[in-house]
């Protein structure tokens, strides 16, 4: 089930985030990560996937200003259950389907992000413009949903 994250999800928030730092660079210890977390949910613009005892196995959040997937982790012991695809259609879904959507994920050379590019894909999203190195110094894209007009 997909429900809105909320206050009381921040831990597990940040639980999640410590797991897939090695890929996505320091959050935790930053403030401005934390700042993040709490504006997304006052704003509800992120969104989580929880399993049958309510345990959260992933975390969508959204930019809905700039149209586009700002943030995705899924736990690891949820990893191939497709979690990742329900979470990327409900953050499609709240997004402007009239205007391109975008997100930066690892790029094609990075083997660990081959899962989260797989995703995306299926949904349509192709490689647009370099990303650069995240901040734990992975090579990123970023991707484009075109609009449904």
């Amino acid at each position: 089930m997909i429900r809105v994250v909320t206050d009381q999800d921040f831990n597990v928030w940040l639980e999640l985030a410590r797991e897939v730092e090695p890929l996505f660079g320091e959050m935790v210890g930053c403030e401005d990560f934390k700042k993040g977390i709490k504006e997304c949910i006052s704003n509800v613009s992120a969104f989580c996937i929880v399993d049958t005892n309510n345990d959260i196995g992933g975390i969508i959040a959204i930019n809905k200003d700039e149209n586009e997937i700002a943030w995705l982790a899924v736990r690891k012991k949820y990893r191939g259950k497709g979690y990742g695809y329900q979470l990327v259609k409900e953050a499609i879904d709240c997004l402007n389907n009239k205007k391109p959507v975008f997100v930066q994920t690892f790029s094609s050379n990075v083997k660990a992000g081959k899962p989260a590019r797989k995703v995306y894909m299926q949904f349509g999203f192709k490689d647009y413009k370099d990303g650069g190195k995240n901040p734990a110094g992975i090579d990123t894209i970023i991707m484009k949903l075109e609009s449904s007009n």
